[in-house]
């Protein structure tokens, strides 16, 4: 398995390998693969010589017939073969039928003039699938897994430097926070942020705060932390604000659960002596989102985590059981979690 940067600089040294799997979830790499490769390509020879099959749409055997087929006005090809969920454990409900066999009689013996680059946007692939054995023995593996917290942090500040721009310390941990520290969120958020700040060059704390919103998600890790310091009157009044944002009860419920869920299962790791990337890789979760858990968890008790998380799964019982007011519901939670500590 290789890193996304080194297949970018073998790409740009125009040392190509017959067969690509770029496995993994961060879009934004993947897009930079998929551009560095077009990019050796003219304009007037892409109609002709470059092919992008999603599997959800079209079958397999299209795409590697593509893949055998010669060059035409050119002397390469390429072939990209996206979203190939039948190399994953999922059952999907699409129509298409996908005939393994092919690429694995294509994989031993690809065509010398095409390049075959499967995005598999997963975090991994069924190991006890023939095909998925095939391609990891036959062609190049590119990790394509989210970044962590630092090399995300670098890729920001180096992309800002590229365009001449720069950002506050404070900005970046807003910016950070705000995107959990996923580099497709990120992606999305600077443009406008480089907009925003294209006069002075540098993006601020209030440009940041301004113009990235705040996820649902992260105004209920707020609300958590509200609930584990009892602080009752501040609670309410975001759960109440989230309501009035037309966001669901049930939602708002599930979040918080799986919020005390990790918090919890975060807490007995750590007790058993596990490091933040061991934690991460167990839950399946991202670096930053276990960063945050860990802050938290050392100020707070395994036995008030588990309060509160058996007090919003008794919530979640009664919201789908009953029509009662979500609100009440939630103010007769905070009160039975208060007095507990009492």
């Amino acid at each position: 398995m290789i890193t996304v940067d080194k297949v970018l600089k073998d790409i740009e040294n125009d040392q190509l390998a017959p067969v690509y799997l770029i496995l993994g979830e961060e879009q934004v790499n993947a897009e930079k693969i998929k551009q560095k490769l077009l990019a050796n390509f003219p304009e007037e020879e892409r109609e002709f010589n470059v092919g992008i099959y999603d599997m959800e749409d079209v079958s397999l055997a299209n795409a590697i017939a593509d893949a055998m087929s010669v060059p035409f006005f050119g002397d390469k090809r390429l072939v990209f073969i996206t979203r190939p969920y039948f190399l994953t454990g999922e059952n999907k409900k699409v129509k298409i039928e996908h005939d393994t066999n092919e690429l694995s009689a294509y994989l031993d013996d690809p065509e010398p003039t095409t390049t075959l680059v499967i995005l598999a946007p997963y975090a991994k692939l069924d190991e006890r699938k023939k095909a998925v054995k095939q391609l990891k023995q036959k062609a190049v593996v590119v990790d394509n897994s989210p970044l962590n917290e630092f090399a995300v942090r670098k890729t920001i500040l180096d992309d800002l430097k590229a365009k001449g721009y720069t950002i506050e310390p404070t900005a970046l941990e807003i910016l950070l926070q705000r995107t959990d520290a996923n580099l497709t969120m990120v992606a999305s958020e600077l443009p406008k942020l480089l907009l925003a700040a294209k006069e002075e060059k540098k993006i601020t704390e209030q440009l940041v705060t301004l113009m990235v919103s705040r996820s649902l998600e992260q105004n209920v890790f707020d609300l958590v932390d509200l609930v584990l310091r009892r602080k009752t009157a501040k609670a309410l009044e975001l759960y109440h604000d989230l309501l009035q944002q037309k966001e669901e009860p049930l939602k708002i419920n599930a979040i918080l659960e799986g919020q005390f869920r990790l918090l919890l299962q975060v807490e007995v790791l750590k007790r058993h002596g596990y490091a933040q990337g061991n934690i991460a890789s167990t839950l399946k979760v991202h670096p930053y989102r276990v960063k945050l858990a860990l802050q938290k968890t050392r100020f707070f008790k395994r036995e008030d985590l588990k309060d509160a998380y058996l007090g919003l799964i008794h919530i979640e019982e009664r919201l789908k059981g009953s029509s009662q007011d979500p609100e009440l519901l939630f103010q007769l939670f905070m009160l039975n979690f208060t007095q507990k500590r009492a």
